[in-house]
């Protein structure tokens, strides 16, 4: 299985994957996890979902103690890094079939 790091244009570019660390939905940001996770406007649709159901906005100091707080909140973050790792990897995928 690949590593999760490997769905990050930052990782990526690092190891010469790929031209560009930048995310592709916003020029000039390094696209890393915490960058995906946090900030990136293409998940905010899932983000929102999880605010919701976690009764609160999810910050790299917080989502652990969130996330760990009931059964309910540790699924709904479960799927909600599921769902953006899912579609990191499809686009990677993607890349790498248009690049061979």
């Amino acid at each position: 299985m690949p590593s999760v790091r490997g769905c990050f244009q930052a990782y990526l570019h690092r190891f010469k994957r790929d031209d560009s660390l930048e995310c592709p939905s916003c020029p000039g940001e390094r696209e890393d996890a915490e960058f995906v996770f946090f900030v990136c406007p293409r998940f905010n649709l899932q983000r929102d979902e999880l605010k919701t159901i976690l009764n609160q906005r999810i910050q790299p100091e917080t989502l652990a103690e969130a996330m760990l707080s009931t059964k309910a909140a540790w699924n709904a973050t479960s799927t909600f890094a599921t769902e953006i790792l899912t579609d990191l990897r499809s686009i990677e995928r993607r890349r790498a079939k248009d690049s061979n």
